[in-house]
């Protein structure tokens, strides 16, 4: 099993609750929970105060993606592989990458989709085909979080649901806006052998400042999936040597 804390946050551009540029309290936010693993949504330019590269070296991380302006990036304590950049159309992205943590492979989708209707549904079609989430290369445990919009409804979120399960925690869900929290626009989903263990939205002063969204706090755990194959002991390869296979 491997165990990790991950946070998905919506920064909007570094800016804080009052529209103004802040990378540095959301610096704050993120440090103060010490997460493994930080799903950014939304960030700001690459260059000046408000770059990826100044907020990660603040929290101690490093940078994942190629930090294009109002898009995705991870940022995290544990090297990430295979990132494909995804391009949703309108104002939609995703980055995706994958972790490996004990001899585990969790798939990582990082995404936000659009505040209309039908440009959020062409966009969830993309992500939900064969080519990403539905990929049958992707056999491993695999979590999507981000900024899902405005609440789903209808097709859409009968779709998630046939793929993907949402994650249990938090409980109460709503993060945005952060100075009076009535929608919960971020969310996180499961697939395959990955749960949370708990999780909450941070809602300190500084995290109701920093940015118009809440960030979601989550301990996620999956369970082993090697695939051990029997052999004659005369031809036995050590455990040491064999490598991961996701069941």
């Amino acid at each position: 099993m491997a165990k990790f804390k991950a946070m998905s946050y919506n920064i909007n551009g570094a800016r804080n609750a009052a529209g103004e540029v802040a990378p540095d309290l959301c610096a704050a936010v993120i440090k103060e929970q010490q997460p493994d693993l930080v799903m950014l949504q939304r960030i700001g330019s690459p260059i000046g105060l408000s770059s990826v590269e100044h907020l990660a070296e603040r929290v101690g991380l490093s940078v994942y993606g190629s930090g294009l302006e109002g898009g995705c990036v991870f940022l995290s304590r544990f090297p990430l592989n295979y990132l494909q950049e995804i391009p949703l159309g309108a104002d939609g992205y995703c980055l995706q990458a994958d972790l490996e943590l004990e001899n585990e492979r969790i798939h990582l989708f990082n995404l936000t989709l659009s505040w209309n209707l039908q440009q959020r549904h062409k966009q969830l079609q993309l992500l939900m085909g064969e080519e990403f989430l539905n990929n049958p290369s992707l056999t491993c445990a695999t979590m999507v979080c981000g900024d899902f919009g405005l609440p789903l409804w209808g097709k859409d979120i009968v779709k998630l649901r046939d793929n993907l399960r949402r994650a249990v925690y938090p409980v109460w869900s709503a993060n945005f806006p952060s100075k009076l929290p009535l929608w919960g626009r971020d969310r996180t989903y499961f697939r395959g052998p990955i749960r949370a263990l708990d999780g909450s939205i941070i809602m300190t002063a500084a995290a109701r400042e920093a940015s118009a969204h809440l960030p979601i706090v989550l301990t996620v755990e999956t369970r082993e999936t090697r695939v051990t194959l029997k052999t004659p002991k005369r031809l036995r390869v050590s455990t040491k040597q064999a490598n991961p296979v996701c069941g």
